[in-house]
């Protein structure tokens, strides 16, 4: 699943011309003017060679995020765009995001194992369906710190999962230190992350750490002050430069947004209430968001037989309390992030489902738990679903391919014929997965009979 993950990012990054994603020169302008010792700057806009003639809405876009994937990207952004062009430079790290994304999606599936360990089949239908994210491959086969950000957010969840289920140890406490550093260096939103799982790791500690040692249920709240200070040295520099800069701890420019492209700000319920708000921010699983209410379709239907399985296992009293505690977790987390992006959004932000990526391993998980709600029968739904996913994305796929072998964009190249085999190799891979989960779950049943 993974490597069908790696082979198709790979060939959306053949298939899409470098810069032909929104922002994508920002992302790796920003990565280059780290590499040359400069900050970029939101009104000087991109600097990199290749990044086209300047405009009014020619802006630095990203310019208010941490710099921790810039980092990561700068040492294939400044020498290789210096020394062999833009172009071998983009196709360099967008390389290295498809390993992230990669990652992101392999990292995904050991958090659901983490989460619900009894149930053999959800973890591989939940890095199925995370790999088969559409946002997830967009930005894995192109430059966007959202693969990054994805990695963090799956590795702090999979974390806490061992804190609630395990208990603490000095690894993992250690460990939990070094990933939420790291969140907070890559993207704001992943604060929410970060406060969920401390918020729950405290509340184990209150509720099982007495006599562990000599702190007892303090142990974890001194802890995660200890985490808290650490991400404020580590990154509370970062977010006071956007303060000193923008006024603001985010760093936004709302008024140029406003003046340039009207946007209206409205309220969160209204907002909410908008049929469209949903088709686009949901359209995790389709390419684009023209096919809003087919992607609606895809999440909530599995989603809401996952649900109903949760909902009849609780009533039969089949689930324990720490899986009461784990299934809280994920829809906390999830209810925030969504929060979150309709309070952004209503300011006047662009409603992108990849702001929902940090959700993803919930979506994964609650959709996993609808298509093997019957083993018997799961790997039946899930191929079923695989084939209404690709129903779309091939043909989008496919229409691509046309436009860009006719007319590539903004004067670099595609490859589209190789990127259309590595689809193909991806695709035959992801069914064979469909046929293991299938055999898995008649397996079970049989050991079970």
């Amino acid at each position: 699943m993974v490597v069908g993950f790696v082979l198709c990012a790979a060939g959306r990054a053949l298939l899409i011309p470098l810069f032909g994603s929104v922002d994508e020169v920002n992302h790796l302008d920003y990565a280059f003017q780290l590499w040359h010792g400069q900050w970029p700057d939101f009104f000087e806009g991109p600097v990199i060679p290749g990044s086209g003639p300047k405009t009014p809405l020619s802006v630095q876009a990203v310019s208010q995020h941490p710099p921790l994937f810039y980092l990561i990207m700068a040492p294939l952004a400044g020498p290789l765009t210096d020394s062999y062009g833009v172009l071998i430079a983009g196709l360099a790290a967008r390389a290295v995001n498809v390993l992230l994304g990669a990652t992101a999606v392999a990292t995904i599936g050991y958090a659901a194992r983490v989460a619900f360990p009894k149930n053999q089949l959800l973890a591989p239908v939940a890095t199925l369906i995370a790999a088969l994210c559409c946002s997830m491959l967009g930005v894995s086969g192109a430059v966007y710190n959202d693969t990054l950000a994805t990695l963090l957010m799956a590795v702090c969840m999979a974390l806490t999962f061992q804190f609630i289920r395990l208990g603490p140890s000095r690894c993992r406490w250690i460990l939990l230190a070094m990933v939420c550093c790291a969140a907070l260096l890559t993207r704001l939103s992943l604060m929410v992350v970060v406060a969920v799982c401390m918020a729950a790791i405290v509340a184990e500690g209150f509720a099982r750490g007495a006599g562990r040692d000599r702190w007892g249920r303090w142990t974890s709240m001194v802890n995660a002050v200890a985490i808290g200070l650490l991400v404020a040295l580590s990154s509370g520099w970062f977010y006071l430069r956007n303060v000193r800069l923008t006024g603001t701890i985010t760093g936004g420019h709302p008024d140029w947004a406003a003046e340039h492209f009207n946007t209206v700000s409205v309220s969160v319920g209204e907002l909410a209430t908008r049929a469209e708000t949903w088709h686009r921010l949901l359209s995790l699983f389709v390419p684009v968001p023209a096919l809003g209410r087919i992607g609606l379709l895809l999440i909530l239907v599995p989603a809401a037989c996952g649900l109903g399985a949760g909902i009849v296992a609780i009533a039969r009293k089949r689930v324990q309390r720490v899986d009461l505690a784990v299934a809280g977790l994920l829809g906390v987390e999830a209810v925030l992030i969504v929060a979150m992006q309709l309070k952004y959004s209503a300011g006047g932000g662009g409603l992108h489902p990849r702001y929902l990526l940090p959700a993803l391993l919930t979506l994964a998980v609650v959709m996993a738990a609808g298509l093997t709600c019957s083993r018997r029968l799961a790997g039946v739904a899930t191929g079923v679903w695989l084939v209404a996913w690709a129903m779309f994305f091939v043909r989008w796929w496919w229409q691509q391919a046309q436009q860009f072998s006719a007319n590539p964009d903004g004067g670099f190249p595609a490859w589209p014929t190789p990127a259309t085999v590595l689809l193909c190799a991806g695709c035959v891979l992801w069914l064979l997965a469909v046929v293991r989960i299938g055999r898995l779950g008649v397996s079970r049943r049989r050991t079970a009979i």
